[in-house]
């Protein structure tokens, strides 16, 4: 195989990634100070590259210090950045990282390294471990984020560039089957180059998808407590009203036997300025928040919640005849007014119940007309007494 141009040598190679890494590791440390702590996976993306750039100042002492930290310590190193970037996707997508097999591989290693460096020199025999291992790593990276795939760039980017460096690490390795590991990590042939760049410049790549990763989590983050209530978690009034208003639009557009299977409910906690008064704000608040479970356990995935204001909040049914809808209403105030279990904080303030108004889609009516008409029949519910379903007419 022909000698590629000096400027294009391995060691060169190897020192212009490292130090790339290390200027990206900068960049995602600085970064990490930014973005919400409920992104996982940031320290250690930022560990990563500085940890590969470490090994790359062993790798190219290569013939200047001692083989023992330029082939063990160089490759335990580096096997370490790569298991780091693996820790850090366990994290993102999983929210915790086990890598404890992989460290253990790391040691084995070194073992196996030191032996075919110091004890019985074949430089053949490591090239087919570190080869055969880093393959494995990357395909096991790549898994994880083929068990998660979804249209997001960066977790794309990420997997093929993973799969990509898996690839050209078994390619390395049947090369080396085949007889053609070379004589030396500094040999400056095509095929010597081209795994040194992948390896090298893989590392580089990986935590600029990182970066893009974490960046599309941070806007979907702040894209959803945009749209939520900070103290029931439901949709917040501004999204609930644009869920509205887009429902009605689509039923405007698909025709009557759609509009006649819309509805609204507005739901009041009966009695809740008393519950204030008596057992204080944070009480009121869980009051709020175990009612919004109940009323999600009732629904399911027939409706769509979100605050209104205070103590009141509103349903959306996209798809629910007048019949259903009643039905729906009178099984989600059944569930407010279970009794809570004895030993629960909130058993002091017993029963809770709701007075609900429900408002079924009439022809050419807006929001506004549907959300009047709910608050009318809720008026009339609780005006009846309280804990009770009111319809609206649909006329």
């Amino acid at each position: 195989m022909g000698a590629l141009p000096s400027v294009l040598d391995p060691r060169s190679v190897i020192v212009l990634a490292g130090f790339m890494g290390m200027v990206m590791s900068v960049v995602v440390f600085f970064m990490r100070r930014a973005y919400p702590a409920s992104i996982g996976g940031l320290r250690e993306w930022s560990w990563a590259p500085l940890v590969a750039f470490a090994s790359t100042v062993l790798f190219s002492a290569r013939d200047v210090i001692p083989d023992f930290f330029t082939i063990v310590v160089a490759n335990m190193v580096l096997f370490q950045a790569c298991t780091l970037y693996y820790a850090g996707s366990q994290k993102f997508l999983l929210g915790r990282s086990n890598t404890r097999a992989w460290v253990a591989i790391n040691l084995l290693m070194g073992v196996l390294l030191f032996w075919y460096s110091e004890v019985k020199p074949d430089y053949a025999m490591r090239l087919l471990v570190v080869t055969a291992l880093v393959a494995a790593l990357f395909f096991n990276h790549a898994a994880l984020y083929l068990r998660h795939k979804d249209r997001v760039f960066g977790k794309q980017l990420m997997t093929g560039l993973l799969l990509l460096q898996a690839t050209v690490a078994a390619a390395r390795l049947v090369s080396v089957l085949a007889g053609m590991a070379g004589s030396s990590l500094m040999d400056a042939t095509w095929l010597q180059s081209l795994y040194i760049s992948m390896y090298s410049f893989t590392v580089l790549l990986l935590t600029i998808a990182a970066i893009l990763m974490a960046t599309d989590r941070m806007r979907s983050e702040f894209q959803f407590l945009a749209t939520r209530d900070p103290l029931t978690g439901v949709l917040n009034r501004r999204a609930l009203l644009e869920a509205c208003q887009a429902e009605l639009a689509a039923a405007a557009r698909e025709g009557a036997a759609k509009a006649r299977r819309l509805a609204l409910m507005m739901v009041d906690v009966d009695h809740f300025k008393p519950i204030n008064d008596r057992f204080g704000h944070q009480t009121g608040d869980a009051v709020l928040r175990e009612v919004v479970g109940r009323m999600e356990r009732a629904l399911g995935d027939s409706g769509l919640l979100g605050r209104y204001g205070g103590e009141e909040f509103v349903v959306l049914l996209p798809d629910a005849s007048p019949a259903e809808a009643a039905e729906l209403a009178a099984r989600l105030g059944a569930h407010a007014r279970e009794a809570l279990p004895p030993d629960s904080p909130l058993a002091a303030v017993g029963a809770v119940t709701v007075s609900i108004g429900v408002a079924p889609h009439r022809p050419g009516a807006d929001i506004d007309d549907m959300l009047g008409r709910a608050d009318e029949a809720l008026y009339r519910a609780k005006a009846a007494g309280r804990d009770r379903v009111v319809m609206a007419s649909a006329a």
